[in-house]
Formats: structure tokens, sequence, C-alpha cells
């Protein structure tokens, strides 16, 4: 099957989603029987989207496959799961890997995009499952060079608002007790965060900890979060945290590191979210690096620079976004210099 979709207002142009069945069950749709799908998801690489396109790097942007992976998941949740429509979905863990740069650079032509995807049900119940396992393999132009994966949960409306509920009643107590007020230090250039427009900047410039001197605290700017990635559906969208992530990283990136923001590219990042987000109170995130083996650098300890396989320097950086004293979601990037 052969679907068109007009899956987000992210995307311009059409889109295809390819069933591609490797099992009886997985072919008798009608069965809604509960197995592994496997599809293709296909697009034109926007040259002139307000978003996509607003860089200063030359590179496509990475936040395209990981929304086309969710947006997808959540089209065949309903259409192959017979996952119901009253059920919100939440995305509880996401990560994206670019394996292999040279696909990604910009040539000025179109550029084909494509997503071999394997959506896996979990947690079924009755026939239906209550989360999926997201796989997909990225190509660009027939070439692989990347990967993007999730773990999609769809809950009840009760569930879903019981979550909500308490998660805003913990972050308001907090914020009450003065948790997460940062005097704002200003708005970073849009050059800054790889970005052209300054409509497309989501973050406010970073200010010191003043318990870690080796930790820097990042406001998030919900409003103009929701003006270039609102979906619609009147939750914090979860494209908000890869795109902070991203501008978070490349300015930490610069102060820690002294990379070049207009020569960074995000080569990965890995996000777990502990809780949902709530729209309208105050969000924001601490950066700080990591060693090679994965932890937090202690206060003094050198920095290193680590390699890739071409000899380019990366910084790996771990983040975490707070409202209030309420973790929300956990994320560790990797920025690549590109020279």
């Amino acid at each position: 099957m052969d679907t068109v979709l007009a899956l987000s207002p992210f995307f311009l142009g059409p889109q295809h989603l390819v069933h591609k069945p490797d099992s009886p069950e997985a072919f008798l749709l009608d069965a809604g029987t509960p197995v592994r799908q496997n599809f293709t998801f296909a697009a034109e690489l926007p040259e002139a989207h307000p978003l996509f396109s607003d860089t200063t790097t030359p590179f496509h942007d990475l936040l395209f496959p990981v929304e086309a992976l969710r947006q997808a998941a959540m089209f065949a949740a309903r259409q192959y799961f017979r996952v119901p429509t009253k059920r919100i979905t939440a995305v509880s863990a996401s990560s994206t890997e670019i394996t292999d740069v040279d696909p990604w650079r910009r040539t000025g032509e179109s550029s084909r995009i494509a997503l071999d995807l394997a959506l896996t049900p979990v947690d079924v119940v009755t026939g239906v499952p209550r989360g999926l396992e997201c796989e997909a393999v990225v190509s660009i132009g027939g070439r692989r060079c990347g990967r993007a994966d999730g773990r999609l949960v769809f809950l009840s409306p009760g569930v879903h608002r019981g979550h909500r509920d308490a998660g805003r009643r913990q972050s308001e107590e907090s914020i009450a007790a003065g948790w997460g007020h940062l005097d704002s230090a200003g708005v970073p250039a849009p050059e800054q965060v790889g970005h052209r427009d300054p409509r497309n900047v989501v973050i406010g410039l970073p200010v010191e900890d003043e318990d870690d001197g080796e930790q820097l605290l990042f406001p998030v700017d919900g409003a103009a979060a929701a003006a270039v990635l609102s979906d619609g559906s009147g939750e914090v969208p979860p494209a908000l945290f890869l795109e902070a992530s991203r501008q978070a990283a490349l300015i930490a990136a610069a102060e820690l590191n002294g990379f070049v923001p207009s020569h960074a590219l995000l080569t990965h990042w890995q996000a777990t979210f502990r809780g949902l987000a709530e729209p309208g109170l105050p969000l924001y995130c601490t950066v700080r690096g990591q060693q090679p083996g994965g932890g937090a650098l202690a206060g003094g300890a050198p920095r290193v620079t680590v390699r890739d396989g071409a000899g380019r320097p990366t910084a790996r950086l771990r983040l975490t976004f707070l409202q209030g004293d309420r973790e929300v979601a956990q994320v560790s990037v990797t920025v690549l210099q590109d020279c």
C-alpha cells in the first residue's frame, strides 16, 4: 500500500508511506494481528522551509527524520494497529544518530530522504498495543547515513490527565518555592544557534550555575517554540526538546570547546522523558560536558577532545530539562566540528 500523507505542517510537499509486510499476519491488515510491521517513508528534503531550511550550516536538518518517524508511527498506530483515536500519544524515549556525514551536506539540488521503518507493538491488551517500539534506518539520495529510534506510549485520557495534573502540581509548588527562576541574560543571535531568522530561536542566553561552575543554565522560550513547532495538540511539542537541545548544545560547544556554530552539527541525540512538560510553565535546561566514558565532568577536570574516525573534534554534552525542580527529560548529545 502506498499512502500519500499530510503528516504535519512541518513538512512541505508530498510524503509517501509504503507498507511492506514480511509475514502473512502482517499482510492481512484486517486481521489486526499485533505483529511487527515494516514501512518505507519517503519525501523530498525541503529546500525552502521556514524552519528546516533556515540554517547557517551546510547540512540538512536532523529534526526532519525524527519528526517524520514520530508522525509516520502515529499514523500507522491508528491505521494498522487499531489504537483508538481517543488515546493520547506520548513519547517516552527517542534517539537519532548520523552515521555518515557526507549525505547530509546540502548540494543546492533537491535530495530525497527515505526511512525504512520497523514498528513493533508492545504491552498488547486485547489485541491493541499500549505502545510502539520504532526503529528507522535513514537514507539520503539512496545512501544510508543515519538512524532514528523511539518509543511511543498511548495513554487513555484519564491516565494522561492524571500524569499532567500531578506533574503540574509538583512544578507549580517548586516554582512558588523559588526553583527555576532564571535571570534573563538576553536572547542569542540566530547565528549562535545555527539559524538566520530570529523567530526560530527558542532559548535564551545561558547563565552560570552559582552552585556548579561546570554547568550552564538555559531558559527555554515556550512562546517562541510554540510559534514554530506547535502541532496544534495543546501539548509541549516533542520536537521542542530536539530543537532546544541543538541550540543549547551549539552555544555550549562554542563556550566550552571553542566550536564555531556555522560549522557544527549534532551527530547524536538521545532523550529519555521522565514526565509530561506543562505548557505555560517556565522550562529550562542545564548543560554540562561529558567525559568520553559517559560520566559528567567534575569541577576542574581537564576537557578531553574526542575525535571521530575522520579526525574531526567532537563535544559530548549532557542536558537536563526541568520545570521547577521536576525533571522532564534527560538528553545526551554529540556535537561535531566539521573542519
